[in-house]
């Protein structure tokens, strides 16, 4: 099939190409009050808005963010009012050896003021702090893995009800020429030019063709429950979509080069950048225990028996404290977490395997996707001239309807094919972009 529009081949213009032109949008129809009318880039759009999943991933996000606000907290001064009061007496016994026992008491006492804290030096702090910082850029990664999830599987669910529907029409239309054809069966019988075996096989041929349109009836309606499942529309909302299913040329891409590009930029590699350097991060800060940790504090408070013979009373303490011996505690926690360096850098390398083999894959279905789109439509054509001449031979008395019924049968076959054809296309399409880590930006924008 020759191409609709032409583009430049070069891959400045890729994601231009890779806009969801292969959806032909319809004016939209007049529909009831409680009908949903969506397009493919509305539906998106509507699935990033309220899919469930997609709000849970920005949950998390902001959840990272918190806690990168809390290990930041504790390299910070930290300051309270303090207050307090007491009425006490106790026995000179428990810190004289005095006889008798003699109590001393009762006294009273007040003090109120600010206390203050800072930490000085404290490594594993300050790495906590990093770590939490470089959270927050692995839940925006992993954010943006799960609204490419999102995306991809409310495009993948589109172009299926899109199949369905065009798999419904085509039914229609077969039901429909198998009724003409029943009809001239039964007018030729009429008039004693065909015979009774002729009409019985049109006959059967119809009801066969009905029951196909019924099945495709209800796998429209299916498809059309799962969209709305993904967009988490109302239980009473029903739904219909705008587009059609259709072929746009694209221009010539590199396979390698889609691949580097990929690896670039597709999220799942970003979250696992993060991390690793949350591992390596983990590992200096287990080791960091071991050095001192320098912390200073203290308080001014205004102190007295009553609140009106008080006199101010403080405090500064700078203090350190250096580990000696914790039970080979620092030891392990050190080499735990370098053995989650490791793993973490396992899992990089099958991910990025993982990567290449769905850009080589997605690419070559693509390319396979528009040679047979281009087949499909021959077949589809030569299907419709087949019934045509079939039809003319039956009307004048040629040849039984045997040759009619065999190319519908064809038909049939074409037409189903050329529906398949065009979902592999749109579908493969839409694979290779959620393969590059761009399905978003080319069906959402």
């Amino acid at each position: 099939m020759p191409a609709k529009r032409g583009l430049p081949a070069s891959m400045g213009v890729l994601l231009a190409a890779m806009m969801p032109f292969a959806i032909r949008a319809q004016q939209p129809a007049s529909t009831p009050s409680d009908r949903l009318n969506l397009t493919l880039k509305e539906a998106v759009q509507l699935g990033l808005k309220q899919n469930p999943q997609r709000l849970i991933a920005s949950l998390h996000t902001a959840e990272s963010a918190r806690t990168g606000q809390i290990a930041r907290s504790t390299l910070l001064p930290q300051a309270a009012l303090a207050a307090d009061g007491a009425l006490s007496q106790y026995n000179l016994q428990s810190v004289e050896a005095i006889h008798p026992r003699q109590a001393a008491g009762p006294f009273q006492y007040i003090q109120a003021g600010p206390v203050f804290s800072q930490t000085i030096i404290n490594l594993p702090l300050i790495r906590g702090y990093q770590i939490g910082r470089e959270g927050v850029r692995q839940a925006t990664a992993e954010e943006t893995v799960t609204r490419e999830d999102v995306v991809s599987a409310v495009v993948v669910q589109y172009l299926l009800v899109l199949r369905a529907m065009a798999t419904r029409d085509a039914a229609q239309a077969r039901v429909d020429l198998a009724q003409r054809l029943f009809n001239q069966a039964s007018e030729l019988q009429r008039t004693g030019i065909g015979l009774n075996i002729d009409t019985v096989r049109a006959n059967v041929e119809l009801l066969n063709e009905r029951q196909n349109l019924i099945d495709a009836e209800t796998l429209t309606r299916t498809t059309k429950y799962v969209l709305a499942e993904l967009l988490d529309l109302p239980k009473e909302q029903e739904i219909d979509v705008a587009d059609r299913l259709d072929f746009f040329d694209l221009p010539a891409m590199d396979r390698d080069e889609l691949v580097s590009r990929a690896l670039r930029v597709r999220p799942e590699i970003r979250a696992l950048q993060s991390e690793q350097k949350i591992a390596a991060l983990q590992h200096k800060s287990a080791a960091e225990q071991r050095l001192p940790d320098l912390h200073f504090s203290g308080f001014w408070f205004y102190q007295g028996q009553h609140f009106n013979d008080g006199i101010p009373a403080y405090t500064y303490e700078l203090s350190m404290e250096f580990p000696l011996f914790t039970g080979g505690r620092i030891h392990a926690e050190a080499e735990r977490a370098k053995l989650e360096e490791q793993r973490v850098a396992e899992s990089r390398r099958q991910v990025e395997a993982q990567i290449v083999r769905e850009v080589k894959s997605a690419y070559d279905e693509l390319t396979a996707a528009r040679s047979a789109v281009d087949v499909a439509n021959q077949g589809f054509a030569l299907a419709n001239e087949e019934v045509a001449q079939a039809q003319r031979r039956f009307q004048a008395g040629v040849t039984t309807n045997v040759e009619v019924i065999t190319a519908q049968d064809a038909l049939a076959r074409a037409s189903d094919n050329q529906i398949g054809a065009l979902y592999r296309f749109n579908e493969s399409r839409a694979a290779l972009a959620r393969a590059l880590g761009e399905v978003e930006n080319t069906y959402a924008k």
